[in-house]
């Protein structure tokens, strides 16, 4: 039995070499596509608990410790914040602090400049002069007490080590206390969460009401005894998560939420503690964004699942219509249907035996490979991809699949048929088609194109359970898989008319090979659908793997855009309203600054719009739109046209000014362009006449970052004046004008980093209030969940097409195989080898041509109607503003050339090779 099977493999290895490597190419990617979704999804987690969510992730404790149990609650802290953090390693940190001292040098009457004496953690500060406090006890009641001060403070103090003694005034008891400074520090590091326990976030001083300065690092013993007032001690935990994976997330979210409360309760705290943390609400964003990469994963693994099925499909048709005599012999001599399906099923053992051992193996140098590749590679993050029970698990069933494949074909082996077959002339159309499988698989396709488009409104191949849960919906993530596969079917009825238009168009002309080929063609239409719906299949993967990957990074820049406005926005300060266009427009690097007003607008159905009034001549020239809204030029044109007088200065101030809104704005409220209607501002309303409607206004509506951030469900769109216009109107009707909310900043190419750098080192303006458009983009660029599922996008693309390559090479050499004879006679006529070869690469030629342009189109179309519904934010939200489809011309055509670059060299060694017409003359004669 085995000498058996190991003769009928020999007797067609070539063939069966195709099948192995369409077996092995077809497991390992599917294998490596699953060790890339377990791996990003881990390692992303991650990376986003120690870095962009770090500071929400940390456990926050504070409270009032009475004197003498610092040791003991700072236990029960530890144990609660292990508890919180699901037994995970926790790092304890404390900050313990002082109430508030007024500076000396204050006139009497003026407000003092205020501080705080503070006990922090040394490990994240860093000694720059001097030497560390100490020396200062609960008992000592004269001398001075010991202090660090902030570098920046230092500065701006002018102290340092060796200055004299300052006395510093308790502000709710007037009590003086004299402090001496030795020496001056600095934070190792203003992003790490430890400050988010400092009011002044590190940075050492801040302006507000009061100009505050600190803290004054002191020995923790100086903050025991009543020379110095308490007000309390604060710690922060954070854990080490270098072992979490998303299968503990359900368990560390409970912990989470489980965790504060339990510890707020503790009676060792003292009175009136709190505990919090944002690490549910982290989590909860991260299972959602994880959920986005691997339904996106599905979503593309399904598509190379079923051009796989149907590459070795054809091969195994091929190898079994090759085997066709053989088996038809077996089965007149007795053997049974069985014993033939356990040949073909040894043989397809044979083949998914060493794929399913190697594509673990290699699963963990292509999941490296793909994380060193395209937008993932910016993040630098390392992915483990080594092979545990889920990756062998995955390689085991698709070898199992391709098996099952590989036997299909010889299930369907019975006596007698393959000789009907042969005295019939071949159907212009497969039966299922002529049936209306194509008309079916459309509809289908339809049906779950329509659910997609239906609820893209919030979570794209995501739904919603009865519980609400967010999960992978199967007909939503096949959705962009069915409509592939009934575009490429429907080709199938395109290729007998193909057929015969090529025969006319051939038989018109002298050349012997083209009315062959165009006869061929006409006569046996379906004799090249294996490899055309392969290669169709191919490129319209290939142009869907393009339009996704160059949509998504477009849409990360689109949205960038729409969050900041400007390439530098400041949402709000504490810089006085007289001095604010004086403080901006001298910042380094500026060359326009724009104040801007901002305010809710109500709508009927409790929807609300977004009123935003900006001085567009200063704004419009770095005012960032897309092309579908205009340009900030052309908008600010439609606003303030050239040469005219503001309107809210013309015809005395009694007409109207002019406004430009949203679609979303003119679909909420009922509006049209040329309506008048009445816009809150100030203490009244203000009238004004929609001139022009755009789709979208930056950062105004849903996905803007400021503080109109609405919800989808309540958006109302948004309303954009002209606030020099604005104020002038008000200023005729008597009332106040807008003050600024905040202010839209243009620097210098190049000089966006200068101006953010000088905004964030004021201490009237808090860091987190400056937005940088190249910030944003960066964020969202390198989210490695989001810009993991692109990474693999051009590898399945490339295996799409090395599966087509193996599809054709082997239909079109078996082809050739089975017209070996009438090739003979032609031959054996006296037609020439080169006129041959031309009928060979005019058919070969016509087959490929065709299959590269109805996937072209196929492609094309799918990309358009799908990639919009399929790219979808971390939040599995529809990105704002909507997704343009990219296609980048040059992207398409390197792809059209690597598809068609193996099948012509196929058909150019096939067309050349030289064969003897005797030998196949006498096997067609049986002698």
């Amino acid at each position: 039995m085995t000498g058996f099977v190991l003769l009928r493999v020999r007797a067609h290895r070539l063939l069966l070499a195709a099948a192995l490597l369409a077996v092995l190419l077809t497991t390992a990617i599917l294998t490596t596509l699953a060790a890339f979704s377990g791996a990003i999804g881990d390692a992303a987690l991650r990376h986003t608990l120690r870095t962009r969510s770090a500071a929400p992730a940390a456990l926050v404790v504070r409270t009032q410790v009475p004197a003498g149990e610092q040791e003991a609650a700072r236990r029960v802290v530890r144990e609660g914040a292990r508890r919180t953090f699901d037994g995970l390693p926790v790092r304890l940190r404390s900050l313990a602090r002082s109430g508030t001292y007024a500076l000396p040098g204050a006139a009497r009457g003026d407000r003092p400049d205020l501080t705080r004496l503070a006990a922090l953690d040394r490990s994240g500060i860093r000694l720059t002069e001097g030497s560390w406090p100490g020396g200062a006890f609960a008992g000592d009641t004269k001398g001075p007490i010991e202090v660090a001060v902030p570098e920046t403070a230092a500065a701006k103090l002018r102290l340092g080590p060796g200055a004299r003694p300052l006395t510093l005034t308790d502000r709710l008891t007037g009590h003086d206390v004299t402090v001496r400074v030795t020496g001056v520090y600095r934070p190792a590091d203003t992003a790490d969460p430890y400050w988010q326990l400092d009011e002044l976030g590190g940075r050492g001083l801040r302006k507000g009401d009061f100009m505050t300065y600190g803290p004054l690092l002191v020995d923790p013993a100086a903050l025991t005894g009543s020379r110095v007032s308490a007000d309390g001690t604060q710690w922060l935990a954070t854990a080490d998560f270098g072992a979490v994976t998303t299968e503990r997330v359900g368990a560390l979210r409970e912990a989470a939420r489980k965790g504060p409360a339990a510890l707020a309760k503790e009676s060792a705290l003292g009175g009136n503690p709190s505990a919090a943390t944002a690490l549910p609400d982290v989590l909860d964003r991260a299972e959602r964004a994880l959920l986005v990469s691997r339904s996106t994963l599905l979503i593309v693994a399904l598509q190379l699942i079923m051009l796989a099925g149907y590459a070795l499909l054809l091969v195994a048709r091929l190898l079994f219509a090759e085997r066709g005599g053989e088996t038809e012999l077996l089965l007149a001599r007795g053997a049974a249907r069985g014993r033939v399906v356990w040949f073909a099923a040894v043989e397809a053992l044979l083949l998914a035996l060493p794929a399913a051992v190697l594509a673990p193996l290699l699963a963990g140098p292509l999941t490296g490979l793909l994380a060193g590749q395209g937008a993932l590679a910016r993040t630098g993050l390392r992915l483990d991809g080594a092979a545990g029970a889920t990756v062998w698990a995955a390689a085991a069933i698709t070898a199992s699949g391709c098996a099952l494949a590989v036997v299909a074909p010889a299930l369907s082996a019975t006596s007698g048929r393959r000789s009907a077959r042969r005295s019939v002339r071949a159907s212009a159309l497969p039966a299922p088609l002529r049936a209306g499988a194509d008309v079916g698989l459309l509809v289908i396709a339809a049906v779950a194109y329509w659910q997609v488009n239906s609820r893209t409104s919030g979570a794209g191949a995501l739904t919603d359970d009865r519980s609400g849960r967010l999960g992978v919906d199967p007909l939503l993530v096949a959705a962009p898989a069915l409509a592939l596969l009934a575009g490429t079917v429907v080709t199938l009825r395109l290729l007998p008319p193909a057929a015969r238009v090529a025969e006319r168009y051939a038989a018109k002309g002298r050349g012997l090979a083209g009315a062959l080929a165009g006869w061929q063609l006409s006569r046996r239409p379906l004799r090249g659908a294996g490899p055309v719906l392969l290669l169709v299949l191919a490129v319209a993967m290939g142009m869907l793997a393009i339009g996704q990957g160059a949509s998504w990074d477009r849409s990360q820049e689109d949205q960038a855009d729409f969050r900041a406005g400007a390439p530098v926005r400041v949402l709000g300060s504490r810089v006085p309203d007289g001095e604010q266009a004086r403080v901006f427009a001298a910042l380094p690097g500026v060359r326009g600054a724009a104040p801007a007003a901002r305010f809710p607008m109500d709508l009927s159905d409790d929807r609300q719009a977004t009123v935003l009034a900006l001085d567009l001549a200063r704004a419009a020239p770095g005012m960032l739109t897309r092309e579908d809204s205009g340009s900030g030029e052309e908008i600010a044109g439609a606003l303030v046209p050239e040469g005219r007088e503001p309107e809210g200065l013309a015809s005395g101030g009694s007409s109207p000014v002019r406004a430009v809104v949203t679609d979303a704005f003119l679909r909420a409220s009922g509006a049209r362009v040329g309506a008048r209607l009445d816009v809150p501002a100030g203490s009244g309303e203000l009238p004004v006449r929609i001139v022009k409607a755009v789709r979208q206004v930056p950062t105004a509506g849903t996905g803007g970052s400021g503080p109109d951030g609405v919800a989808a469900a309540t958006d109302g769109g948004a309303v954009l004046l002209d606030l020099p216009a604005v104020n002038a109107r008000l200023a005729r009707a008597g009332e106040k004008p807008l003050a600024p909310t905040e202010w839209w900043l243009t620097p210098r190419p190049g000089a966006a980093d200068r101006t953010a750098a000088a905004l964030r080192a004021r201490p009237d303006i808090d860091p987190e209030q400056v937005l940088v458009r190249e910030e944003i983009a960066d964020e969202l660029r390198d989210d490695p969940l989001g810009a993991g599922p692109q990474s693999a996008l051009l590898a399945v693309a490339a295996a799409a097409a090395a599966l087509a390559a193996v599809g054709f090479a082997v239909s079109a050499a078996a082809s050739l195989r089975e017209r070996s004879a009438e090739f003979a006679v032609l031959r054996a006529l006296g037609a020439p080898r080169r006129r041959l070869a031309r009928l060979i690469a005019a058919e070969q030629g016509f087959l490929l041509g065709l299959a590269l342009l109805v996937g072209l189109g196929l492609g094309a179309v799918l990309t358009r109607a799908v990639v919009p519904l399929i790219v979808l934010t971390g939040d599995a939200a529809q990105p704002v503003p909507p997704v343009l489809v990219e296609l980048p011309l040059s992207h398409v055509a390197a792809l059209l050339t690597g598809v068609a670059a193996v099948p012509l060299l196929i058909v150019a060694a096939l067309a050349l090779r030289r064969g003897d017409p005797t030998v196949s003359l006498r096997h067609e004669g049986g002698n």
